[in-house]
């Protein structure tokens, strides 16, 4: 099952399509989403972000930090790149 992703930096969308899961950099550790996560807020740290689309292919995003939003229907990653 996929859902929605959103990446965007403060002056660009970097990311926006369907995906099965998202893994990323939290301050309190590593974080997997996939689809139907509890919604939740969480700071990310530098590190990557693992995006693995519909197709299973992997795409890698290094960043600085940002903010991780976990909504009932979509995701939304707010990154410092």
């Amino acid at each position: 099952m996929s859902f929605p992703l959103l990446v965007f930096a403060l002056n660009r969308e970097i990311f926006v399509g369907q995906v099965m899961s998202v893994s990323v950099p939290a301050t309190e550790g590593e974080l997997q989403i996939l689809a139907e996560h509890t919604p939740l807020i969480s700071q990310l740290k530098e590190g990557n972000l693992l995006i693995t689309t519909e197709d299973g292919k992997v795409q890698k995003l290094p960043i600085l930090g940002g903010v991780l939003e976990v909504k009932e229907t979509e995701v939304v990653i707010l990154a410092n790149f």
